[in-house]
């Protein structure tokens, strides 16, 4: 049998769009019929689009089989990589409990096997689901040593990869030049090594970076050029994720007519695509967006609906984002202790940046 072979990057998604119930039926079939060797690398080598489209449905049914399928097969190789494949549909879902189980587990085994490169993926999505989940300081460790690993390994791509987790984690303690002057360089590595998804997302957070330094034109240049990446190439879960970042720069720019379009646009988009999350932060931003042109009452609409998924998502600080900028919109003291509330155990820079600003309002009031 001769494979398939596509000539563009068009076809190739055009064929998988087709197909795609009928990958998830050959993945089950395959489990059923006791063939586990193939039914664990099928949902192993689907997980590589899966995670571009955010396939959640498709995706937790094949991860699920793929991990059963590995188990039974008795390759300790193969049931980390489909541990890794289901942890990542929990992820990009949100479950992190799942999620932080399931990578523990391929981390054990890759080091059972002195799986270097293995091991270093392992650490990297550790490292993301403790910036989800808000654990600093356990994130960047996280990305240091995978970071280490891939440096030794010679591996230009994954290291660059880590690195911009690293100045992502930075951003977040409010370090943006040390995360911009990391990010210049690997966006000018992925860039040569032609990885599009890797080096829009790294534009993506050095548009925050500069942002945060005040540098709008840059910050608008560099998620401008994330932006023609995604419609390149017809992904719409990357062009969701950074149309929030765009609003973020139109409204520091002072133009707020323009950032409300933009997340509207996103929260539109993560609907279709099923990701709750990322709908309510662009929810927040055009909320932000409103608030900034003077409709008070719009603004609390849109971060009411932000809170309720935050919420249902059991996501404790942007649930405390929005409800300071609920009580903001709204004047209602309660919703600010509610927020206080929620940040008592987070200690990172934003953190007491955040609880400083929600002790002062309700002094005020």
């Amino acid at each position: 049998m001769v494979p398939l072979a596509f000539d563009t990057h068009e076809a190739a998604m055009r064929w998988y769009q087709t197909e795609s119930g009928n990958l998830v039926v050959a993945t089950r079939a395959a489990a059923e019929a006791g063939l586990h060797s193939i039914a664990w690398r099928l949902a192993v080598v689907l997980r590589g689009i899966y995670m571009h489209h955010n396939a959640f449905g498709d995706w937790l049914v094949t991860g699920t089989i793929g991990v059963d399928s590995a188990e039974r097969d008795g390759d300790l190789g193969g049931q980390a990589e489909a541990l890794e494949g289901l942890g990542r549909a929990y992820f990009q879902s949100r479950r992190l409990d799942e999620a932080e189980t399931g990578h523990r587990r391929a981390l054990a085994i890759r080091r059972s096997l002195r799986d270097r490169f293995g091991e270093a993926v392992s650490l990297n999505t550790l490292g993301l689901i403790g910036l989800r989940r808000r654990r600093l300081d356990e994130a960047r460790a996280f990305f240091e040593q995978a970071a280490a690993i891939f440096r030794d390994l010679g591996d230009r791509r994954w290291e660059a990869l880590m690195r911009g987790n690293l100045a992502e984690t930075l951003c977040e303690v409010r370090q943006p030049r040390a995360a911009a002057e990391i990010l210049t360089g690997v966006v000018a590595v992925l860039r040569e090594l032609g990885d599009r998804a890797g080096e829009g997302n790294a534009l993506f957070h050095l548009c925050w970076a500069r942002r945060e330094l005040g540098e709008l034109a840059s910050a608008r240049a560099s998620i401008e050029q994330a932006l023609s990446i995604a419609e390149d190439d017809q992904n719409q879960v990357w062009q969701a994720h950074w149309l929030v970042e765009l609003g973020a720069v139109q409204r520091a720019a002072g133009r707020p007519a323009d950032a409300l379009v933009s997340c509207q646009r996103a929260a539109v988009m993560q609907r279709q695509l099923g990701d709750r999350s990322r709908e309510a932060f662009a929810q927040d931003g055009a909320g932000q967006a409103y608030e900034d042109m003077g409709r008070r009452n719009d603004a609390a609409d849109f971060y009411r609906a932000a809170a309720v998924t935050h919420r249902d998502l059991n996501d404790r600080w942007n649930l405390a984002r929005t409800l300071h900028h609920l009580g903001r919109a709204t004047g209602d003291p309660a919703t600010w202790r509610e927020a206080l509330d929620l940040i008592t155990d987070f200690d990172d820079p934003r953190a007491t940046a955040l609880r400083l600003l929600l002790t002062e309002a309700l002094r005020v009031r």
